[in-house]
């Protein structure tokens, strides 16, 4: 049959309609593997400079931090006064791989093995709470619950497993706060969501046609496709507040989970159409026809889907996950403030990835995530009216399996140190900056890639870390 196959199809038509095929399965990959940020997977911090000083440490428990109008509205319920706050955070990820990348013929990929961070990327958040009342309270929140880039150059080793991804979450919340009695507060919040997200992937069609045919072909790696989607969604969250004695608070507040449709174009690109196949010495036309499919299909048992080279509409589900966040907040004396946190991620329901485009279901696979903690402890200490100097320690589990992890989010559990400062410039103005370093165990990177996007290998390891700096003026009216 594989014979037959080959004598009626040309190595030009084949060219020309496996390219049809990658899309299904590089955006399952951009979106199942491709989470590299500033906290396990894609899930960022939403808090302040403060914040990040103490390791996440006590949440919005803090006095006068209008971050719980996100964070835990029941908080905005002991606000003294209306207050305003912006923040800047810059966070320069490093990704360097140790290992070696074989084509689907087991040669050596051509390429080098570069750094996939380097350079900073940039974060912001705005908050806004006032009391209306002595019991009621209200919050605005600007926030980047999740965020990634993780950017190879297209000619490196590993682009059959991801060249580029980007992803960003903006939330807009609004939220209100109850003092139930004196000591005991609720709160209660809506959140809407815009999700962008841009997947660049290579793909050796050489490669693919090595697997399918046992010909040891050229490799076509210069292919790439590219994935824009977008989309709005809504969420909710909820927590309460008990201060037990005038030195205590205990927080805990609930995130749900964000249901994604996202929906946008992809696009094709082929540098390689109307070169010479150095193998066979065709000329190469991927965009040739799509009346290969079939015979592709017929003959090798593959589903490849029926796809336009020149690209069109695509579709894919991205469940953001629910989480619960329990802090505590012990105040020893007016100087010194020790505060803890507890994260649960409700990342295990992230099993399944399907797509579409143009009403077809083009996929659906596994991705295997697991649920996560992240468990931290930090405080303040006041030196004076004027200055505070704050650290902290945390522990940030990933959901990533070693089975399923690749270089788009080459993450591993991580450790965090932090520090910071606070400077009372006035009454009213205030400014708070702080420094994280993240170190990472390293990252197991054994995997054979799609056979839609090449087939190669790869076997190795990355050594990740990341730095952290942020930046916050606070405004008390």
């Amino acid at each position: 049959m594989k014979k037959t196959f080959m004598n009626k199809l040309s190595l030009r038509s084949i060219h020309a309609s496996l390219p049809m095929a990658v899309l299904a399965t590089t955006v399952f990959v951009a979106f199942g593997t491709a989470e590299q940020a500033h906290a396990a997977a894609f899930q960022l911090p939403t808090t302040n400079a403060a914040g990040f000083g103490r390791g996440f440490a006590g949440g919005s428990l803090w006095t006068d931090d209008p971050s719980a109008a996100y964070n835990n509205p029941a908080a905005m319920a002991w606000l003294s006064g209306p207050v305003a706050q912006g923040s800047w955070i810059g966070i320069r990820p490093s990704i360097e791989y140790h290992g070696s990348f074989t084509d689907a013929a087991g040669r050596p990929m051509t390429g080098g093995l570069p750094n996939g961070g380097g350079r900073v990327i940039s974060d912001t958040s705005a908050f806004y709470a006032q009391p209306v009342s002595d019991r009621f309270a209200i919050g605005l929140g600007l926030t980047v619950p999740y965020a990634l880039v993780t950017q190879y150059r297209p000619d490196w080793q590993g682009r059959e497993f991801g060249t580029m991804t980007s992803l960003k979450s903006i939330a807009l919340s609004m939220s209100a706060a109850y003092k139930v009695q004196d000591h005991f507060s609720v709160g209660f919040g809506l959140v809407a969501q815009r999700t962008r997200a841009q997947l660049n992937n290579g793909l050796d069609v050489g490669g693919t046609l090595t697997t399918l045919s046992g010909v040891p072909l050229s490799p076509l790696s210069d292919a790439q496709i590219n994935v824009r989607v977008h989309n709005w969604s809504w969420g909710y969250f909820a927590g309460a507040e008990w201060k037990p004695t005038q030195h205590d608070s205990l927080g805990v507040v609930y995130h749900s989970r964000i249901l994604n449709r996202l929906h946008g174009q992809y696009a094709m690109y082929f540098p390689n159409d109307g070169k010479i196949d150095p193998a066979t010495g065709a000329v190469i036309n991927m965009r040739d026809t799509l009346e290969a499919i079939p015979l592709l299909n017929q003959a090798y048992g593959t589903h490849l889907p029926d796809l336009n080279p020149d690209g069109a509409g695509a579709s894919s589900q991205l469940n953001l996950p629910a989480f619960i966040n329990i802090d505590y907040l012990h105040k020893f004396n007016d100087a010194f403030s020790l505060g803890a946190t507890v994260q649960w991620t409700n990342w295990s329901p992230f099993k399944t990835l399907e797509l579409y485009s143009q009403g077809q279901q083009l996929l659906s696979l596994d991705t295997a995530y697991r649920n996560t903690y992240t468990l931290s402890v930090g405080g303040d200490y006041k030196l004076n009216q004027q200055w505070t100097l704050r650290s902290g320690l945390a522990w940030d589990q990933t959901p990533t399996r070693n089975p399923t992890r690749d270089p788009r989010i080459p993450d591993n559990t991580r450790r965090i140190i932090s520090a910071g400062v606070g400077y009372q410039y006035s009454e009213h103005l205030g400014f708070d900056a702080a420094y994280q370093h993240q170190f990472l165990s390293k990252a197991t990177l054994r995997q054979t890639t799609l056979l839609a996007l090449g087939g190669g290998s790869m076997d190795g390891y990355a050594s990740d870390s990341g730095d952290v700096l942020a930046l916050t003026a606070t405004y008390k009216f």
